[in-house]
């Protein structure tokens, strides 16, 4: 298995429910170190027993004003710690348990990019192929592209190019959909690629996406808790507050799967998700590196944000991969050294954590 640095992938859904998940592997001094089954050693050296996650995550819960909580910490190609808190309703008290689904937004697209390498090792799909060559007719015929009319440059769209986040196109069209540089020339986050690339597959295949992704990814990998489409099963068991404004997005997923946002699963299943990327299983070992390399170099302050040519923010965001995009704030100390530490030696490492210790101290006396 590859050294990986530690990976936190955190995302909070409206003020409804959190779903965690810290991976562990093997890093000599960027991971939490000596992990043992009844305790673990933190970043700065402490010790943490599951006691003291647990009343940690009582306590995320209660100042983010969520519903739920679910975590899950893996290590050595196991999960050593895993817990999900908190209640399915507010009104009812139901209490969340190992079913409780979440749902994931932009977590769904590295799922779909596994799903689309299992289709390139299968014979089925050319990463570097133009798109509209798979179509029976021209992509602006299409009722949900026929804003590219005239736009010959839809035409130089690749999956390789859609999924490392670099076709040109929106996060999510407002009004029409524009390509709004040549695609392969830099990176623009792009929920709109994505979705595109499973338009394609879908017509292609003769398959939908959930289909598909319980053939090639769920049911090899034992994810009996995911799926991109809601189904029966989850009702009453779903920590997300239909009250919020989710509802529309949420209800959209009863009738039609988004690659880029819809994926509903917990956090055991998207471990096991998680492991299988890291030791690289159900992929040839060719095109499980050629999803995890980088693929072009983020330069904008900030996710969404217009490209530019600054190294420090080369640095402190680093690149997009297939299916994965660093996602950054402005630029700060902390971005930068954290960008840098994984060529520390460890004596530059210990000065790094002493530094971190500094800048947060400054933060909260501002």
């Amino acid at each position: 298995m590859k050294s990986l640095r530690l990976w936190i992938l955190f995302s909070l859904f409206g003020m409804s429910c959190m779903f965690m998940l810290t991976i562990l592997n093997g890093a000599k001094r960027l991971d939490m170190i000596n992990l043992q089954a009844d305790k673990w050693q933190t970043l700065t050296g402490e010790w943490r027993i599951p006691s003291q996650v647990e009343s940690f995550l009582h306590q995320i819960l209660e100042k983010s004003k969520t519903t739920a909580l679910s975590v899950a910490v893996v290590h050595a190609s196991q999960v050593v710690f895993q817990q999900t808190i908190g209640v399915v309703d507010k009104k009812t008290k139901k209490p969340v348990d190992e079913r409780t689904v979440f749902r994931t937004a932009s977590l769904s697209k590295p799922v779909f990019a596994y799903l689309v390498m299992k289709l390139v090792d299968q014979g089925a799909l050319d990463l570097d192929k133009p798109l509209f060559q798979y179509l029976d007719r021209p992509l602006c015929d299409y009722s949900d592209y026929q804003d590219l009319q005239g736009d010959e440059r839809y035409k130089l769209l690749t999956a390789k190019i859609l999924l490392s986040h670099r076709g040109g196109l929106p996060n999510w069209r407002r009004r029409r959909l524009t390509i709004e540089f040549t695609p392969g020339e830099k990176f623009k986050y792009s929920g709109e690629g994505y979705y595109l690339l499973q338009f394609i597959l879908e017509n292609m295949m003769e398959k939908e996406l959930n289909q598909l992704a319980q053939e090639k990814v769920f049911q090899p990998l034992g994810m009996v808790q995911s799926s991109f489409l809601w189904e029966k099963r989850f009702n009453g068991n779903f920590a997300v507050d239909l009250n919020t404004g989710l509802r529309q997005k949420i209800m959209r997923t009863r009738d039609r799967a988004n690659s880029a946002a819809s994926l509903l699963t917990n956090t055991a299943d998207y471990a096991k998700f998680l492991l299988a990327i890291m030791n690289g299983n159900g992929l040839k070992p060719e095109t499980h590196n050629l999803m995890i390399k980088p693929h072009i170099k983020i330069t904008s302050k900030h996710l969404h944000a217009p490209q530019g040519t600054n190294p420090e923010i080369q640095e402190a965001l680093g690149d997009a991969k297939m299916g994965v995009a660093v996602t950054g704030g402005r630029v700060d100390p902390i971005q930068a050294a954290l960008a840098r530490a994984k060529t520390m030696s460890p004596g530059e490492f210990e000065a790094f954590i002493e530094d971190l210790r500094k800048v947060a101290a400054a933060k909260a006396g501002q």
